[in-house]
C-alpha cells in the first residue's frame, strides 16, 4: 500500500477560526510595532568631516581629475576605488 504524506487529519472549523484569529492578532501586533519604529526614526544629519592633506605627484592628481571628468564620479570616489585593492591586500597581510 502507498503511504500518505498527509498524516494529520484536516483542521476542524473551530481550529481554522482559532488559527485565523492568531494570524490576525499577530499581524496587528507587527503593524503596531512597525508604526512605533517609524516614529522613533533618527534624524539624518550631515556627519562631520575631517580633512586630510595628501601629498602625491601632480601627474597622479591630473590622472584622478581626468578619471573623475570622464566617469562623472567624484574625486573622493575615484580615490577610494583606486585604493580599494591596495587596502584589501594590506588587510590580508595584516591578518596573517
Amino acid at each position: 500500500m502507498t503511504s500518505s504524506k498527509f498524516n494529520k487529519p484536516p483542521l476542524t472549523s473551530s481550529e481554522k477560526e482559532q488559527k485565523a484569529e492568531e494570524f490576525i492578532n499577530f499581524t496587528l501586533q507587527n503593524d503596531h510595532n512597525l508604526s512605533f519604529k517609524n516614529k522613533t526614526k533618527r534624524i539624518l544629519q550631515k556627519e562631520p568631516v575631517k580633512h586630510m592633506a595628501l601629498r602625491f605627484p601632480k601627474t597622479l592628481a591630473e590622472d584622478i581629475t581626468e578619471i573623475s571628468a570622464i566617469t562623472g564620479l567624484s574625486i573622493n570616489a575615484v580615490c577610494i576605488d583606486l585604493l580599494r585593492s591596495t587596502a584589501k591586500n594590506k588587510l590580508k597581510i595584516l591578518k596573517e
